[in-house]
């Protein structure tokens, strides 16, 4: 559409892109090289083209003269197109790392994080869509800006050369293109980012929709969300045909400034034909070499200004991965723990005893958490005694499970402070912290594979068969053999709590964790499995620091304190 506006970190070109993506310099590097040979091919076809015509038109030479020249010409415009399609091969080889290298970064980036920041559809878009948009700028918008660089300064010099008066009028004119570019260039992106932002916000209700499309049946709601979906995609439709109409318009207004200035450079050389000024053969040989290249001069801009609307949403998802992989990560951990593949698997690292040799006094200083968009969640000051069972029975949306995912290092406090052993957490090695914990989450993420599978996620190395047998057997977990699949088929809400149980059990049993981490562990159970799982997790509770979530009457009988915001 137009050359890139003026951004954060991007002029004619984002900087960072070539930063952050290995091969992207070797890249530019290669489109500088084929573009000379390009600009090479330019020149030469337009002097073998006049000298061709003038030759046959004015110096009356015949076709065995013209021979040798015509198959100059043809071999320069084969090995025009040659590069054409070398520079095409390149772009799309270099398109590929590039993103790969992205993809990568950003998936690091984003396991380093603290949960919950981002939305999973968001995200997801991002990775897939928008990173592949990048195509367009490495295919075809990079290229063009290389050209662009190149083309216009070797015709002009040569047109200095042959008949300064045109050289002077392309010199004039040819700021045109980009300064236009450039105005309607600042307009194009923030389309181009509120297109996107469109784009993520549809992602964002496909993806919970999906989620949320079984539980939606069930109460006969499913048909309300038709309305909420034509209304989101009406708008990215609409979104989208405004973007298309600033792309036709620009390249009118673009077309019609190359052609006007061409039209002055023709009017000029023709008036100079018609006095007598250029005379002869080699008179019409300048005057044709002036004409053919004085298009060539404004077409790379113009096609910089073309391709710039498919690029365009590429570079506005690149905005979004930049801002991933500018965040703060958590704080470093030594050594850094593998992504969590399982809600209780939480490093992969090689093992390492816990940092915490007996179980803690968890204290929790005014510590307040907020949501975007939400009110913060109410001030809490509570202090677990170490090797006590406590119970949280606070009201739903109190802030139970946040709690337990900040002693995680998953959340963190926008103000007060949370400490083990007064030691606070934020000076803390993350990692060493996880290896001292076994967590039972309110929905245990699974894997695609057997139960055991995912009960063996629970440990950083892999655990012998007889111990995850024990784990499933105390939990009353489904058989080992059983197929999961990850989206929970396969087993009912009460037996993936059971094989989240089973993982605890398990990860207490092989690493002797000092604080164990309960919410909502009987939700889905009745009353008698609940007992069951009560007295399995007895003998685990022996010196430990365990804290519960849940306002089950049973588990509240267990407490040794019980704690109410």
């Amino acid at each position: 559409m137009t050359a890139l506006a003026p951004d954060r970190g991007s002029g004619t070109f984002d900087r960072r892109l070539l930063h952050r993506a290995r091969g992207a310099s070797v890249y530019i590097g290669v489109c500088a090289g084929l573009g000379l040979a390009q600009t090479a091919c330019v020149i030469a076809g337009a002097w073998l083209m006049a000298s061709l015509i003038a030759g046959a038109f004015a110096g009356g030479e015949d076709l065995d003269a013209l021979g040798p020249q015509l198959i100059a010409l043809a071999a320069v415009l084969c090995a025009r197109a040659l590069l054409a399609s070398v520079q095409e091969a390149a772009a799309n080889r270099a398109s590929a790392g590039v993103k790969s290298g992205l993809r990568r970064q950003a998936l690091e980036r984003l396991m380093r994080l603290p949960s919950g920041e981002r939305h999973t559809g968001e995200t997801a878009q991002l990775l897939v869509r928008g990173i592949d948009a990048l195509d367009a700028y490495f295919a075809r918008y990079l290229p063009q800006l290389v050209l662009a660089a190149l083309v216009p300064l070797a015709v002009v010099v040569v047109m200095l050369t042959a008949y300064p008066p045109a050289a002077l009028i392309v010199l004039v004119t040819l700021p045109l293109i980009p300064l236009f570019g450039i105005l309607i260039g600042r307009y194009t992106r923030a389309r181009a980012d509120r297109q996107w932002a469109s784009t993520a916000h549809l992602a964002h209700h496909f993806a919970d929709l999906v989620a949320g499309l079984p539980t939606l049946k069930a109460f006969g709601r499913a048909g309300k969300q038709t309305g909420a979906i034509e209304a989101t995609t009406s708008e990215y439709r609409r979104r989208s045909m405004g973007l298309l109409r600033i792309a036709f318009c620009s390249a009118l207004v673009l077309e019609l400034a190359a052609s006007l200035s061409v039209a002055v450079v023709a009017v000029t050389v023709g008036v100079q034909l018609v006095d007598g000024g250029l005379a002869g053969a080699a008179g019409l040989q300048t005057a044709l070499l002036v004409l053919i290249l004085a298009p060539e001069a404004y077409l790379p801009w113009r096609n910089v200004g073309a391709q710039y609307h498919a690029s365009a949403e590429g570079l506005a998802a690149a905005e979004r991965v930049f801002a991933i992989l500018d965040a703060d990560p958590e704080r470093p951990a030594a050594p850094a723990p593998a992504p969590r593949t399982a809600s209780t698997a939480l490093p992969s690292a090689p093992f390492m005893p816990p940092p915490l040799e007996r179980a803690p006094t968890i204290m929790f200083r005014r510590t307040v958490f907020a949501y975007p968009g939400r009110e913060p969640l109410p001030e809490v000051s509570l202090t677990v005694p170490a090797g006590q069972t406590t119970v949280l029975t606070a009201r739903s949306g109190a802030g139970k499970s946040t709690l337990m995912a900040a002693l995680l290092g998953f959340r963190e406090p926008v103000s007060g402070s949370i400490a083990f052993d007064g030691a606070d957490i934020a000076g803390l090695d993350l990692a060493a912290v996880r290896r001292s914990i076994a967590w039972l989450p309110q929905r245990p993420v699974l894997i695609d594979g057997t139960v055991a599978d995912n009960v063996r996620l629970a440990v950083p190395g892999e655990a012998s068969d007889p111990a995850v047998a024990k784990a499933i057997a105390e939990a009353m977990a489904p058989d080992a053999r059983r197929k999961v699949a990850s989206n929970g088929a396969g087993l009912s809400a009460g037996e993936a709590a059971r094989v989240g149980l089973a993982r605890l059990l398990l990860r207490a049993d092989q690493l002797d964790t000092p604080v164990l981490l309960l919410d909502e562990p009987t939700a889905h159970l009745d009353a008698d499995t609940e007992q069951a799982v009560i007295d399995a997790l007895a003998p685990y509770r022996e010196n430990r620091t365990v804290v519960i979530a849940s306002h089950r009457p049973a588990l509240r009988a267990i407490a040794d304190r019980e704690v109410a915001w």
